[in-house]
């Protein structure tokens, strides 16, 4: 079959990098196994014009459409669906991703035919071959649809015993790759950590926990993960490549094993993680640098202590601290996240000013709390002091900015605005660079919600 992936939109005007979507690429992977005739058009990467994806919609001619939603990018998923069932209705329609997952009615509702939930390489093989036999659906793991009544169906999810399935190497020919400025790829998936402000793929796709009562997560044996690597810097030159595992990894053992492994390569290749702070300690992150990491991502959140608890963060301010302190130590350049506005005192909220002087960061990324569905400060924020104007604004559960329809009891949007504006003048006070001026030559860079342009990623390397 012909099978168009689209990747609408995010709704963050300012977000300025581009990494392919390795989830849809997955699936596209599976099906060109299988035969079907696949295409992915990624409009992060191509851009907003609808036109120019209509028209290669038409150009392609497919018999399915697959949208790949997360919530900031399904304002523009509805709006795609309704078009493409106005002007195709002969398309089939399947909707995955995590929103979809969340809000699978809201998907059939919009015009898609088909939710499927979970990782969708292990469904869309078999509902290609069943997709002109509805009542055969009720066979399939792991979807939901409407039956010839109009009533909807949801099926059981798949068991997968003791560990989950493996994860395939991507074939990169499904991408438009000179979008893209780096290459990405996974070494674990999933994380088994449960911070209150996060909407996780382990939580949210997967809606399963181990025995311990934590997300699963699957690590890739590292022998797999150095292939995938090779074969990105064989076939496609690659010399700089992002791992978008949640967790780098996961472990402290892991990471080594990889480190020594690919340090015996030998290859000209660098690569960027992300990673918990806690994770990393002067020996983690000096078998890093010396097996080409050169970059590394913290979430941080926030300088306090008590609100780290809060959130169930699972570390504190010293950890923080030895972390970022060894990584600096070794020569990696340290990116860090915090989110203002997690649930706290307006004391504990200016606690981060001080501890962000103290550590010196080369990157600062600043974003306000956004109680994303598939969070408990979603599902009930009154409990956290958190409002919600309009739970289905989902157009606002994005970062990049400062909306109106989310506020908070403990903190007021004065308060807030003041916070930021205080941050940003210790920052500047220190030699940092507004992300708004800043360029590569720029050592230290900082952005927040005030910001016009997002941080640059790999502004390094653009």
């Amino acid at each position: 079959m012909r099978v168009f992936f689209i990747v609408p939109r995010c709704h963050n005007l300012k977000q300025t990098y581009r990494e392919y979507p390795l989830g849809v690429g997955l699936i596209a992977t599976a099906l060109r196994r299988e035969g079907h005739d696949v295409a992915i058009y990624d409009e992060n990467a191509e851009g907003p014009d609808e036109e120019a994806l209509f028209g290669r919609l038409r150009e392609f001619h497919p018999e399915v459409a697959g949208f790949s939603v997360m919530t900031p990018s399904y304002p523009a998923a509805r709006r795609q669906v309704a078009r493409l069932k106005a002007e195709s209705p002969g398309v089939r329609v399947v909707a995955g991703g995590i929103h979809a997952n969340l809000f699978p009615e809201d998907l059939l509702a919009d015009g898609a035919d088909v939710v499927v939930l979970g990782r969708g390489e292990r469904v869309m093989p078999a509902l290609l071959g069943c997709l002109d036999d509805r009542p055969s659906w009720q066979k399939l793991p792991g979807i939901v649809f409407r039956d010839r009544r109009g009533r909807i169906v949801r099926t059981p999810r798949a068991t997968e015993g003791a560990s989950p399935p493996g994860v395939d190497v991507v074939d990169r020919e499904v991408y438009n790759l000179p979008l893209y400025t780096h290459h990405s790829m996974m070494a674990s998936l999933g994380c088994p950590f449960r911070c209150a402000f996060c909407c996780n793929y382990s939580g949210a796709m997967l809606n399963e926990a181990g025995p311990d009562g934590q997300g699963r997560v699957l690590v890739r044996p590292t022998e797999q993960v150095v292939e995938e690597m090779r074969y990105l810097a064989d076939r496609y030159e690659a010399r700089q490549i992002f791992f978008a595992d949640d967790v780098f990894l996961l472990t402290r053992g892991n990471i080594l094993a990889f480190c020594e492994r690919w340090r015996r390569e030998g290859r000209p290749l660098d690569w960027i993680a992300q990673m918990r702070v806690d994770a990393l300690d002067g020996a983690v992150a000096d078998a890093m640098a010396g097996a080409g990491c050169r970059r590394v991502y913290f979430g941080v959140e926030s300088g306090s202590d008590a609100i780290l608890r809060r959130v169930q963060k699972g570390f504190d301010r010293e950890a923080i601290r030895l972390g970022i302190r060894a990584a600096k130590q070794a020569g990696l350049r340290v990116k860090t996240g915090w989110v203002f506005g997690l649930p706290g005192s307006v004391e504990e909220q200016y606690e981060t000013i001080p501890f962000l002087r103290e550590l010196r960061p080369h990157e600062v990324s600043i974003h306000q709390l956004v109680p994303f569905p598939g969070t408990d400060y979603y599902r009930r924020p009154e409990v956290y002091g958190v409002r919600i104007r309009d739970p289905k604004d989902f157009a606002s559960f994005s970062y990049g900015g400062l909306g109106d329809n989310v506020s908070f009891d403990y903190l007021s949007r004065g308060q807030l605005v003041e916070l930021l504006e205080r941050t940003t003048a210790m920052l500047e006070s220190e030699g940092y660079v507004s992300s708004d001026r800043a360029t590569a030559e720029d050592e230290y860079v900082y952005s927040t919600p005030l910001s016009a342009v997002s941080m640059r990623v790999f502004q390094r390397n653009d």
